[in-house]
Formats: structure tokens, sequence, C-alpha cells
């Protein structure tokens, strides 16, 4: 049995018609694992660059916070200083119960009552710690307000 070339053509048609199948469902294969790819490369980007914004204003809160935190404990610093120079005098409001018992000797108003050096400066202490606290609260909202969504 003799092939004439129009069995060798088509022969050769079919196998072309074959290889050219096989390598475009390779094609069509890798071009959906492109588009899936670039896909995710997308989806990564925009949470990258939603994770700077984050952290940008996570700095500038920050930032915010602790220019406010130094100067409040500046400002207590420098009245505790005042205070200690006698340039300012802490006061405390009180009332002093005088007994009428014995008012002829009495020594007369010795002035308003004052806390003493140790309770001044646990006085200052004491308004440092609650700055801090009502600042680190204050950061710690807008923490959560900010980052935590």
């Amino acid at each position: 049995m003799k092939f004439n070339s129009h069995g060798y053509t088509f022969v050769a048609l079919v196998l072309v018609s074959l290889v050219a199948h096989h390598y475009y469902g390779k094609y069509t294969q890798q071009l959906d694992t492109t588009v899936q790819l670039q896909s995710e490369l997308l989806e990564q980007q925009n949470e990258i660059a939603s994770q700077q914004e984050r952290i940008k204003l996570l700095s500038e809160l920050d930032n915010q916070y602790t220019k406010e935190l130094a100067n409040a404990k500046s400002e207590i610093d420098a009245l505790r200083g005042d205070v200690a120079a006698g340039r300012l005098r802490l006061r405390i409001a009180a009332t002093c119960n005088q007994s009428e018992a014995g008012s002829s000797g009495s020594m007369g108003d010795a002035g308003a009552p004052r806390f003493n050096p140790a309770a001044e400066q646990d006085y200052f202490d004491l308004r440092r710690m609650i700055v801090e606290n009502e600042k680190q609260t204050k950061y710690l909202q807008e923490y959560i307000k900010t980052q935590c969504q």
C-alpha cells in the first residue's frame, strides 16, 4: 500500500494540529497562572500600602502624645522648681477648726496651711503620674480607634 503525498500531508497536518493544541493548552494554563499571580501581587501591594499608611498614622499619633507628655512633664517640673525656689507657693484649700476654749492663748493667724517639703514632692510626683496616665490612656484609645479596625 502506497501513501501518496495527500496522505503524508494529512498526517502531518494532524500532528501539527495536536502539537499546536498541546502548546495552546500550556499557553492558556500559563496565562491563567500569570493573571492569578498578578492579582495576588496587586493585593499584596495594596496591603503593604495600607500597612505603611497605618505605620505613618501610628507614628504621628505617637509623636503627638509623646510631645504632649513631654510638655506636661516640663510644666510640672517648672512648677516644682518655682515652688522650691519660693517664686510660687503650694497651698491647699483647708479649714482649720479653732477651739473656742483657749482663744486668749492664740498666736493669731499664722497663714494658710501648707504642705511640708516631702508632701510637696509627693504632690508633684502624683501630679506627674496622673498626667502620664491620662496621656497614655488617650494614646491607647486613639490607637484602638485608628489601628484596630
